[in-house]
């Protein structure tokens, strides 16, 4: 990891190069505010080589994942307690690597909503961890968002109550707007915290990956 320090929005960039089962995914850290959309198309402008701005990003509501028809890797990102992570693939990765990523800040209070959301299984895994439930919980809220903008379809019927304890989850795609119908799915995860990147609030972070 790396910091740079992008002068025209007065902030640092953290760096972080990750392997992971499908391939690298770049990492780049940075305070949210005051424009993290500006940073972020001036992070993949320098990575490309070509200019990306906000005419380029297209996004709908059947599949709100970021699209940027002129670059040949895919891209995702995610903020939270005013910090921002980006995740892309390398050049040429866009037909074989697909990418989601969470960032979520630690907090006590919602640790309840593993009874009403998670699988029995996750919920009564994480009751039993004692002190260490609350980064447990948010491991696996952070796994269930960086699945869920990795692969699309439903969030809270289809993602949620998945069991994800595994750092690999295979199923059989019902309906997404991204991979389509019937497709087979692996979808490999890779866990870290906040501080591998910059962030300075305690938080989970989570990078998934797939096929295309």
């Amino acid at each position: 990891m790396d910091g740079n320090f992008d002068k025209g929005l007065s902030r640092a960039i953290h760096r972080l190069d990750l392997d992971t089962p499908l391939g690298v995914v770049h990492l780049a850290g940075f305070a949210q505010k005051p424009d993290h959309r500006s940073v972020i198309f001036g992070i993949l402008s320098d990575f490309s080589g070509v200019t990306v701005t906000a005419d380029d990003l297209q996004e709908s509501k059947e599949d709100p994942r970021p699209r940027f028809s002129k670059l040949d890797f895919d891209v995702n990102w995610t903020h939270s307690a005013g910090y921002c992570v980006l995740a892309f693939g390398e050049r040429g990765s866009l037909s074989n690597m697909r990418i989601g990523v969470d960032l979520e800040r630690y907090s006590p209070r919602r640790l309840h909503l593993a009874d009403r959301f998670f699988s029995a299984e996750e919920a009564a895994h994480i009751k039993s961890l004692g002190e260490s439930a609350e980064r447990e919980f948010f491991r696996l809220w952070c796994r269930k968002e960086a699945f869920y903008k990795c692969v699309g379809g439903e969030f809270f019927e289809g993602t949620l109550r998945r069991p994800m304890l595994e750092d690999s989850v295979r199923f059989e795609n019902a309906k997404s707007p991204v991979l389509g119908t019937g497709d087979l799915v692996e979808v490999h995860f890779v866990d870290l915290t906040g501080d591998a990147i910059g962030a300075t609030e305690p938080a989970a972070l989570c990078i998934a990956v797939s096929r295309r």
